[in-house]
């Protein structure tokens, strides 16, 4: 049985056996579905393959990410779950939660954001003559200008771009699709990169040296060298990019709502019914109107 079609009998199982609200049940399948695709990426493909160690690792590539520890925890007690109902099946041996503790939930300091000052200093470091600075300027425009994860852009395949209807459309699993809207700055680096990079055989829109699809390693190597070369002196990481772009948001009147869809974040458990939710459209009219680099009167050019 695939990973995917035991999630599936399990989340039969909530509605069927406990009951559990749509809500509830679809909270555990993101959590479950997005360990699984990580699992498989990791050549795990089934769960009874999973050991304590896979799981540790899901947690750190969490962490990387910057998820919230109440998030962390979530998606632990999701995995609690279901190898508590693959015990009671006799379709595992041995639970690796066992040996899983749930994160300490501290408060969090604020976090280091950039102003468009630093951001015009940090951007103008890659050599853009070349197609590997155009590589990693078009990232920075990526990161500040979506929001999108690094795990995100390193997928982000051609076939994804639509600079017709200016969005990105990303698919981290067959059941989860999110819309990225693409202001005008960040999508004038992408068309210029694309057609540097058109005789390029892959997919993957973000390649390394050598043509092979670009990794969260490599995209941090290089960010590295960016911040060093920059001369700033705040302590600089990929997330301070998806900080800045939230902060940019709320200050310019975005709802704190509206800034979690673009983040491609779900809600609490206890909040989701109460969530607003947005349709494309609205994401991106409130997108272009609040974000500065989206802005319809943004006069600057791509040079």
């Amino acid at each position: 049985m695939t990973m995917q079609e035991t999630i599936d009998h399990f989340i039969d199982y909530l509605m069927t056996q406990k009951g559990r609200s749509q809500n509830t049940r679809e909270s555990y399948r993101h959590d479950l579905e997005r360990c699984a695709a990580f699992f498989t990426a990791s050549g795990i493909n089934t769960w009874q393959e999973v050991d304590q160690y896979a799981v540790i690792n899901v947690i750190a590539e969490m962490k990387r990410e910057d998820r919230a520890s109440t998030t962390i925890n979530r998606t632990i007690s999701s995995l609690r779950q279901l190898y508590r109902y693959l015990l009671r099946r006799h379709e595992v041996q041995v639970n690796p939660m066992d040996y899983i503790d749930l994160e300490e939930v501290a408060t969090r300091k604020a976090p280091v954001t950039l102003s468009q000052q630093e951001i015009e200093q940090l951007f103008a470091i890659p050599d853009t003559t070349t197609v590997n600075g155009l590589r990693d300027r078009t990232l920075l425009e990526l990161m500040y200008g979506t929001g999108m994860l690094v795990s995100e852009l390193i997928n982000l395949k051609r076939s994804q771009v639509h600079f017709d209807l200016q969005i990105l459309q990303l698919q981290d699993n067959p059941r989860h699709q999110r819309i990225v809207p693409l202001g005008k700055i960040a999508k004038e680096w992408l068309a210029r990169y694309l057609r540097a990079t058109a005789g390029d055989s892959s997919d993957y829109v973000f390649l390394n040296a050598r043509g092979g699809q670009m990794t969260r390693q490599g995209v941090w190597k290089n960010f590295k060298e960016i911040v060093r070369k920059s001369g700033l002196s705040k302590k600089i990481t990929l997330q301070t990019l998806r900080h800045t772009f939230t902060a940019d948001l709320l200050k310019n009147g975005a709802s704190w709502q509206a800034v979690q869809t673009l983040l491609g974040r779900e809600t609490g458990r206890e909040s989701f019914e109460s969530y607003i939710r947005f349709n494309t459209q609205e994401l991106v009219t409130i997108y272009r109107r609040c974000h500065p680099r989206a802005w319809i009167n943004q006069r600057r050019k791509v040079c």
